[in-house]
Parts: C-alpha cells; structure tokens; sequence
C-alpha cells in the first residue's frame, strides 16, 4: 500500500486571515488545491444540528470559509451541504454561521432533501447506498470535517462525517440495519470507497472532547489537518491528542482491512512538527471502554458498555430523543422522556441529538469491571 501524507499546519485561532493562511498552506504541503479537485465540487461539512459555531459541535464557519474561497478561486462550481441529525440542513447551516460563511465566499448551501440509491457492489457488508442527489451529482467532494469525540464510535472526524452524505432518517435505518460498531464500522468504509473524498480538511483548531459529538467539551486544539487519505488524517489527529487509534471501531477495522494507512510509521506528516501540535488532556467518552470490546456481539455489548439514561430534571420532553431513536426505544410521558432498555441498542442518538444534554451516558459496575479485565488483556 502506498504512503499516505497529512498536512499539519499550527492554527491558534478562528481569525478569518489566520484561518485562511493556514488552509492555503495545508493545500500547498499536498501539492495544490488544483492538483486534487475539478469539475462540480461539493463541501461537505459537519453540521450536525442547528447550534452555534462556539459549542464546537459544527465545522467552524471560519474553516468552511476559507476552503470555499480556496477552491472557487479556481473557477469551479462549488457549493456545499450536510444532512444534520437533528433539524434541517438550511437551518443548521444559518445558526452555526457556514450559510453566511459560504454566501460570503461565494459558495451556494444546499439542502440534501433529494435522494437517490447508488449501487456500490464491491461493498463489504453494504452495495447500495441512498444519497443525497447533490452528493452524487459531485465531481469532487472536499471533506471538512470537525474534531470530536464520539459515544458510539469513540471518535469522529474525517471518515464518519461522510455519514451525512446519507439524507434524513436513513442514518437512523443504517444503525439498525448494522447495529454493532464492527458492522457500522464496515459500513463506513463501504461508504468511504463509494465517495472517495477528493480530500479532507480537518477543523481541530477548537476540538471537542469528553461526551461528544455533542454533549463534550470544547477543547482548545490549534491545528488544521489535510489529506486525501481520510483514514490517515483521522490517524494522525488521534495521535496528536494522545489517543490509540485502535480504540476507534472503523480505524480498527480499517487497519484490518488494510484500507488507508493506520501506522504513523506509513504516514508522511508534513507542515508543523506533530510534537508541536500534541495536547496532553484530551478525554475521551465516558462510553469508550478496552478494544476488545469492540469485537463482542450485540446483546453481549449491551452487558459492558455504557448505559443512556434521562436526567429527569433537565429533560424538556421536545421529543428529539424519541425522533432520533433508530428502535423506537424511546417514548415522551408526562413531559419527560424514557427509555425501554430491552429494546436499546446503545448506539446512543438519543445522546447525541438531546439538545439540553438531558441524556446520560454511565457505566455500570460490571461494564467498569470488565473493562479494566480487557484492558489488561489487550496491553498484553
């Protein structure tokens, strides 16, 4: 397999001119934004609910900014757009700021309302995907995605926001048609072959850590990462925050697999020294347990891991959490949501889409046991 490279280029701040410094340096160490994009290019940010750019759920306006400028310097039809997970896509891109950021570097927000199945045949456990129309009318899909934790997945970034390439409600079928992290996992990969990214801006210049995607913590970071191997990018950025790769299901299996580069060691990093870059406190999920649990079956998982549960007092009853239940595990009474534990599969959406942060996620005593068990196991 071929080397990858990743551009790491220091960024401390959302100034616009700072930003757009460190962008156009990122392309410049790839070789040139030209040499990677051409004909109708589709940005593909993370817009996952409709929530300012400061909560750092989102891609930072600033980010979506200057790669828009970047690439419709180039004379290219650009436009940009997202499926959130809670809210619609134009709302979501209006309150986190990218609709402004975009009208003012001249790219046009589009909503993915349109779908349209695509067949994928060398997929491994999916070959068919529905897409947005707009995503499957793209010559070239720019990736920018935002540095979080994840509940599910322990992590998000360039890999994982491909998702939102999927319009609606057909994410929510995804974790119930591949409802473990080993098949959701295949599942993403799957998907990463259909799209092939042109390349991948990451936005870790303020990264989220602890709960995330949405329930974290905005976590000062400083850097914005480039590549055109989405799994390297998401490799290398975890190394930067002092995190095994290993712990996250789809780089697991994509090293398994032997799709992008895993090992720093096959990573050529280019820009700013990583050990320059590296933060030493980033926290991962109160979810994420030992590797090995990654290769247990559903109702085994459901034993060890990490359990939602409704803080009572903070829930509003608005119902997001019963909208983003893919099994309909969760119901609204009397004005406060609950949750039917037999039917959970802990992929944890309800978590991810509350938007008062009224879903805890806890282990229990025999999840915290087993944990350290195969912790142990695996440093072997």
């Amino acid at each position: 397999m071929a080397r990858a490279e990743v551009a790491a280029v220091k960024c401390d701040s959302y100034d616009p001119a700072q930003v757009q410094s460190a962008v156009d340096r990122a392309f410049r160490l790839l070789g040139g934004i030209e040499r990677l994009v051409s004909g109708r290019c589709l940005l593909k940010p993370n817009l996952l609910s409709p929530s300012p750019a400061p909560r750092a759920i989102t891609t930072h306006p600033a980010v979506v900014a200057a790669v828009g400028r970047s690439v419709t310097a180039l004379g290219l039809d650009v436009y940009a757009g997202d499926s959130p997970g809670r809210g619609d896509s134009m709302r979501a891109a209006e309150v986190s700021g990218v609709a402004e950021a975009c009208r003012q570097a001249g790219v046009q927000v589009v909503a993915f309302d349109e779908e349209v199945n695509v067949k994928h045949p060398s997929g491994l456990v999916c070959k068919e995907f529905t897409l947005a129309r707009e995503v499957s009318e793209a010559n070239a899909i720019v990736n920018i995605p935002k540095m979080k934790t994840h509940a599910f997945l322990a992590y998000t970034g360039a890999v994982k926001n491909l998702l939102g390439c999927i319009p609606g409600t057909r994410k929510a079928n995804a974790h119930l048609r591949y409802p473990g992290s080993r098949e959701f996992s295949l599942m993403l990969l799957d998907l990463l072959a259909l799209l092939k990214p042109a390349v991948s801006v990451l936005d870790a210049i303020v990264a989220m850590d602890r709960n995330g995607p949405s329930q974290g913590r905005p976590r000062r970071f400083g850097a914005v990462l480039a590549s055109t191997d989405a799994v390297a990018l998401d490799t290398v950025a975890l190394h930067l925050a002092r995190v095994d790769p290993m712990l996250v299901p789809y780089l697991r299996a994509a090293r398994e697999l032997g799709v992008g580069q895993t090992r720093l060691q096959d990573i050529d990093v280019v820009g700013d020294p990583l050990e320059t870059l590296a933060v030493d406190d980033f926290q991962m999920p109160d979810s994420v347990g030992a590797p090995s649990l990654l290769r247990f079956g559903t109702r085994i998982r459901k034993l060890v891991t990490a359990v939602p549960s409704i803080e009572r007092s903070t829930c509003t009853g608005c119902g997001e959490c019963v909208r983003s239940c893919p099994p309909q595990a969760v119901t609204v009474s009397a004005g406060k949501a609950s949750i039917d534990y037999s039917s959970c599969i802990r992929c944890y959406c309800c978590h991810e889409m509350c938007p008062d942060g009224a879903v805890r996620l806890s282990r229990g005593r025999l999840a915290r046991l087993t944990g350290l068990v195969l912790d142990a196991f695996d440093r072997r």
